[in-house]
């Protein structure tokens, strides 16, 4: 989850081109996301991206499940640091076009946000112009590491939050 209060212009929307009246067909790209299925607990701290909020402890909980027919993972959660509270939505999707990974982040601080990525064993990557984060699975699947950062011109990158999760369910 993304605790920044930064709008950036992510890539274009990204959605699977199929021909007229051909459905699109899952494939082992969708089943590389199982590896989020589930309830996560999550602790952290906030990074010197998060201006003021720099250093605060970071307790978060979420929810990640497969959308019906098997092609989406949506992902649901609350994030909690200092007296604050960052409430998220967030759906997975592969694009077939492309090859690559995307997110769609909807926050309860009114900003939508759009990144574009991949996966290599095991660790993936999404990046919009202004923002971008690695999840990499440890221990069986069993836990998360999520590290975000922020970058004011895409050159210089600084952390914005940095989250260790644990599989609760």
């Amino acid at each position: 989850m993304d605790p920044s209060h930064e709008v950036g212009q992510g890539p274009q929307a990204a959605t699977t081109q199929e021909a007229p009246g051909q459905a699109p067909r899952l494939g082992p790209e969708h089943q590389r996301l199982e590896a989020f299925i589930g309830e996560w607990k999550s602790e952290g701290v906030l990074g010197e991206a998060a201006g003021p909020q720099a250093r605060l402890k970071v307790i978060a909980i979420g929810r990640y499940e497969w959308l019906p027919g098997g092609f989406f993972v949506l992902h649901r959660g609350e994030m909690r640091f200092g007296e604050d509270r960052l409430e998220s939505t967030q759906i997975f999707g592969f694009d077939e076009s492309t090859g690559r990974y995307w997110l769609r982040l909807f926050d309860s601080h009114g900003f939508a946000r759009e990144y574009e990525g991949g996966e290599r064993d095991g660790v993936w990557h999404f990046a919009g112009p202004h923002e971008r984060v690695t999840m990499s699975f440890e221990n069986a699947n069993q836990q998360l590491a999520i590290h975000w950062e922020q970058s004011d011109d895409g050159v210089t990158w600084r952390l914005l939050c940095d989250l260790k999760g644990t599989r609760v369910h």
